[in-house]
C-alpha cells in the first residue's frame, strides 16, 4: 500500500495546475477527453482547501509497476499529478510492505478511513 504526498504544499500554484488542465480541454478535440480532463479539474480544486499535504491512498501488488502507471497515463490520477509537476510541485511517496493483497486492501480502507474522519472528506484525488 501507498501514499503520494506533497512536499511543498505551501509554494504550490494550485491556479497553474488547473489552468494546465483547463487548456488541455480547450485544445481537445475529443469529447471524452474533454470530460476526463474536466474531471480531473475538480480534484486538483479540492486541494484549494485542504491543509493535508496527502493527495492519494492506495494500494497495488508490485509498487514498481504501480509507479510506471501514476507516471504514464493508465492511472485515473495521472493527468492531476502531471498538472500538479508542470505547477511545481514537489510529490513524495511513502509505502508499506504487506503480506497479502487482502492485508493491502484493508489498510488502505481503514488508512482513508481515518482521513475521511479527520479531514471530513477523502484525500484530494481519491474519487470516492
Amino acid at each position: 500500500m501507498y501514499i503520494l504526498r506533497l512536499v511543498n504544499m505551501d509554494k504550490l500554484n494550485i491556479d497553474r495546475a488547473i489552468e494546465f488542465l483547463n487548456n488541455l480541454c480547450n485544445e481537445a478535440r475529443w469529447r471524452e477527453i474533454k470530460n476526463f480532463a474536466s474531471s480531473r479539474i475538480k480534484r486538483l480544486e479540492r486541494l484549494r482547501s485542504s491543509k493535508c499535504p496527502v493527495l492519494y491512498i492506495g494500494s497495488t501488488r508490485n509498487l514498481r509497476n504501480r509507479c510506471r502507471d501514476l507516471a504514464g497515463k493508465r492511472h485515473t490520477v495521472f493527468l492531476a499529478l502531471l498538472a500538479l509537476l508542470v505547477a511545481g510541485a514537489e510529490i513524495d511517496y511513502g509505502y508499506k510492505i504487506v503480506t497479502s493483497e487482502r492485508e493491502a486492501s484493508d489498510l488502505e480502507q481503514e488508512l482513508k478511513e481515518k482521513y475521511r474522519r479527520l479531514h471530513s472528506t477523502y484525500p484530494p484525488l481519491v474519487e470516492k
